[in-house]
């Protein structure tokens, strides 16, 4: 059986490239969920600056929350910290409770922050409130897999097959169950998986030789 640790590394290889190509995928599939997809790609880029930003810095320390909320919303967003940006996004559910994007925006979060438990739960708000959401699904799946410290559970791979059901041209989910099959030592389903993978990735993708390679049984 494949070693855990050689899955773990493949995950983080997926994961690291799959934002950039997946969110191009989008942008140039066009179709009625590829302007929204965009939209979340670029407010999460402006999330994740402030998330791997040191944590601290509170405007008004003792002001009550109202007023450092107030005072948070006049400065530049790209100067916000993690925690700030949870702030903001908290208030923006609160007040748009039906919009799927600052909960999405918060999982990305917490995500980033190694705490898979919040991304999850999170990223599952995102789902209730649009359930054709990709990204959250994507999410929700790398935060579960987080949970169970790198493995993908039934509950993971069900949000990946979903992922890969509602968008045919992002080869990401089909990664993921690529990775399921190998944890599972199911080599032919592996080897499907990677080649439905590999036949939705651009030319210059740096995750297609990867791909291209394990569709053909070859581990070395």
């Amino acid at each position: 059986m494949l070693s855990q640790l050689i899955v773990l590394v493949f995950a983080a290889l997926i994961t690291l490239a799959a934002a950039v190509w997946t969110l191009r995928a989008y942008r140039e599939a066009g179709g009625r969920r590829a302007r929204g997809s965009m939209m979340f790609a670029g407010a999460v880029g402006l999330v994740a600056l402030g998330a791997y930003l040191v944590m601290g810095r509170p405007e008004l320390p003792d002001a009550p929350f109202a007023e450092r909320l107030a005072a948070l919303k006049e400065r530049d967003r790209a100067t916000y910290n993690g925690e700030e940006w949870l702030a903001y996004l908290a208030d923006e559910a609160k007040a748009e409770p039906d919009n799927a994007a600052p909960l999405f925006m918060t999982g990305q979060i917490y995500l980033a922050h190694r705490r898979p438990e919040e991304a999850a739960r999170a990223f599952d708000a995102a789902l209730r409130r649009d359930p054709l959401l990709v990204p959250a699904l994507l999410g929700l799946g790398r935060s579960l897999m987080a949970i169970d410290g790198g493995t993908i559970s039934p509950e993971a791979l069900a949000a990946f097959q979903q992922a890969a059901a509602l968008d045919d041209a992002d080869p990401t989910p089909w990664l993921y169950q690529a990775l399921a099959a190998m944890e599972a030592d199911n080599g032919a389903e592996a080897r499907r998986f990677w080649g439905e993978a590999h036949r939705r990735m651009r030319e210059d993708d740096p995750r297609r030789e990867m791909a291209r390679r394990f569709s053909r049984g070859e581990t070395q």
